[in-house]
């Protein structure tokens, strides 16, 4: 499992981080096409406080799998760009880290991850578990006023013990936070869902379609593969470990003899007993992640994958401005 060397590697491209919203720069790439007259269209950002369920409903609006998913908070670390499009318009979501008083230079990272969605959105969506409306918000208050709606998403109603204890819910958060519209969902079951999504439609201004038909994100496949290893890491592994851990995907490139797309990564963890626990007795634990991880891939990428994992011990880069910029977490 060992990372490869040798001539012809090609680096896999950096997400840009830190950038608010530039619907005219994406239209002067290209990437924009002349939509049908009465087409409305906008960007959407997603934001709550962390594990509440905003990267299981990025999924289930696209339909498939594109945000990694664990049980632990803070597995998002960057904004992600998703884009539904339906006939009469075309929605641009950004799955955005956990909204929480920042404790690293990490973290502030990721606050201003959502701070960029947030300040170039046309609507917003807060989502909630609905359990503690004052921590929900507290979380708004490290964010400035938004120009844009905001709609209420209180999330997991399925788990409701007392149905009847809903509309009590609905109305604290309405009085408490000044939300234009109120859904209560089920991102995991799709209840509630479908809508949500007629109803941003319908109050996105109209506008140009900005991505092609079939056009799902525009973040790199490297990027995406080096998440979806990082997926594994927080899913197989517990206590601090997946908190220390950042991947970065080093070559990728097409196999001249088996045609499989091979894709070298680094983990970098903080210590080394931490990476003692990355790679596992004789390799164990190294080997299971990089199995998980390439199904994964070759699920979102639609092809035959050789997945090389490395582990790195680069200390205390959770809080080392050198450190975040080399593994992606810094604004450019």
């Amino acid at each position: 499992m060992g990372a490869a060397r040798g001539r012809g590697r090609r680096k896999a491209p950096r997400p840009a981080a830190g950038r608010a919203i530039d619907p005219a720069g994406i239209l002067a790439k290209g990437e924009g096409a002349s939509p049908p007259p009465g087409h409305r269209s906008g960007f959407v950002a997603i934001v709550g406080r962390p594990n509440v369920g905003k990267s299981t409903l990025l999924n289930r609006l696209l339909g498939q799998k594109l945000a990694i998913v664990t049980p632990k908070p803070g597995t998002t670390r960057r904004k992600l760009l998703g884009v539904c499009t339906r006939p009469g318009g075309q929605a641009v979501f950004f799955d955005t880290p956990g909204l929480e008083r920042p404790d690293s230079r990490l973290g502030r990272f990721l606050l201003e991850e959502v701070k960029a969605a947030w300040a170039g959105a046309d609507v917003v969506l807060f989502m909630t578990e609905g359990r503690d409306e004052g921590a929900d918000l507290r979380a708004l208050s490290l964010l400035e006023a938004s120009r844009a709606p905001v709609f209420l998403l209180i999330n997991k109603v399925d788990r409701l013990r007392r149905k009847e204890a809903l509309l009590p819910l609905i109305g604290r958060y309405a009085r408490a936070g000044g939300f234009e519209k109120v859904f209560p969902i089920s991102a995991l079951r799709g209840k509630g869902v479908e809508e949500l999504l007629q109803a941003l439609l319908a109050r996105l201004p109209e506008g140009p379609r900005y991505f092609p038909e079939g056009v799902l994100t525009d973040a790199s496949e490297g990027s995406l593969a080096a998440e979806f290893v990082r997926e594994q890491v927080y899913r197989q592994l517990h206590r601090e470990i997946p908190y220390a851990a950042a991947v970065r995907v080093v070559e990728m490139r097409r196999d001249p003899e088996t045609d499989f797309l091979r894709i070298e990564a680094e983990i970098y963890v903080e210590r080394k007993s931490q990476r003692g626990i990355v790679v596992g007795q004789g390799g164990a634990r190294i080997k299971a992640l990089g199995q998980a991880a390439r199904r994964e891939i070759e699920r979102r990428l639609g092809e035959p994958v050789f997945l090389g994992l490395e582990v790195r011990v680069k200390p205390n880069w959770r809080q080392r401005e050198a450190a975040l910029r080399e593994l992606g977490y810094a604004a450019e």
